[in-house]
């Protein structure tokens, strides 16, 4: 028998089953977003502390927060209304002394006091505007410790298009909803303490969910013009321990990420979860460059996956690099999913969120 591994690439992908189809997809109206709020991107959300909780990435305000900035590198609101059927509205924000929303996971004392000295046009240490941010991933609720882990990446970023690295990735502890998440020092010696995984490693959990009291995590990382992602866990409860990490190579969970193998090409931003009306777990994604959002299945998170299937084509002129499902919006046991992307408004970073009802065969 020839081992499955030493088959060519697209020989696999052409014997991939069929991923879901959607035989209905329509746009209903926009998130409802706060006034205080010109743009964010991102916009992941799940069942969290009784509500639906929204994480956002950069975010520009309308007012100026208590450091009379109006620029921040992640934003979170949340909203008791679990029904999108007539759009999804009613959020709150955390806000500072001054009223103005804050952030998620607010910047540690040297990323802000790097910011502060390249702040500006006259600023202290060039290159002026370069920055060190904070973006997030959905959060992930653990039912067990009532709690919620959110996956973020450390991101370095200058002035200009596209001009930012990743620093590293790594996992806050968010335990009390109107509280930022725990970033628990897991590197003392390190210039980032807080990071499990180093900028040469897999981004793990550019998705992720718990499964058997395991918090099980996709890396999907850029290579040869692809997105391939990758599976990893953790206990749920030890999540910040680097040695308590898996890797899933083909048949086990190992000690070695090297070993991780590839389950399918997917994108930097995707969500993840269980469909009862598939039997099966569903990720949706957007491939950057691309106007379709697409979807693959798997009945498990180890595979196999599915082919990629479209569920709508985004009809604005910039392709959607951040198409989510909302997991907690979903009806008819999945049936009914509801799909998000930022959409471009006005000015440099306005945006809003169309709401997609997207319904499945």
């Amino acid at each position: 028998m020839v081992s499955r591994l030493l088959l060519p690439a697209s020989l696999l992908l052409a014997c991939r089953p069929p991923g879901p189809v959607a035989i209905s997809a329509e746009e209903i109206g926009v998130v409802a977003q706060s006034a205080a709020i010109e743009g964010r991107d991102g916009g992941g959300s799940a069942r969290a502390f009784g509500r639906s909780v929204w994480t956002y990435g950069d975010t520009v305000l309308t007012v100026r927060d208590e450091r009379d900035a109006n620029w921040h590198h992640n934003s979170v609101s949340w909203t008791e209304d679990g029904n999108a059927a007539d759009g999804v509205s009613g959020f709150v924000e955390p806000v500072d002394g001054v009223g103005a929303p804050r952030h998620l996971i607010p910047p540690s004392p040297s990323e802000q006091a790097y910011n502060d000295a390249h702040a500006g046009d006259a600023c202290a240490e060039t290159p002026c505007g370069a920055r060190w941010a904070v973006w997030p991933g959905t959060p992930v609720w653990d039912p067990r410790r009532e709690r919620a882990l959110v996956f973020y990446g450390l991101i370095h970023a200058e002035p200009g298009e596209l001009a930012f690295e990743g620093g590293g990735q790594s996992v806050a502890v968010w335990s009390a909803l109107e509280e930022p998440p725990e970033r628990p020092v897991v590197h003392a010696e390190s210039a980032h303490p807080d990071l499990i995984w180093g900028p040469d490693d897999v981004p793990w959990g550019t998705a992720a969910v718990i499964e058997d009291d395991h918090v099980v995590a996709l890396g999907c990382q850029l290579e040869l013009l692809v997105h391939r992602c990758r599976l990893a866990r953790a206990p749920a409860g030890r999540p910040t321990e680097p040695t308590a990490w898996r890797y899933w190579d083909g048949s086990a969970w190992g000690a070695d990420p090297a070993r991780a193998v590839v389950l399918f090409d997917g994108a930097p931003i995707v969500s993840l979860s269980w469909v009862d009306h598939l039997d099966a777990w569903l990720v949706v994604y957007s491939p950057p460059f691309d106007h379709d959002a697409l979807a693959r299945t798997a009945p498990a998170l180890t595979g196999p996956w599915s082919a990629p299937s479209r569920l709508v084509t985004a009809p604005e002129d910039d392709p959607p690099y951040d198409v989510m499902h909302h997991p907690d919006l979903e009806e008819e046991g999945g049936r009914v999913q509801y799909l998000t992307w930022s959409r471009h408004t006005t000015g440099w970073f306005g945006t809003e969120f169309p709401l997609v009802r997207v319904v499945l065969e």
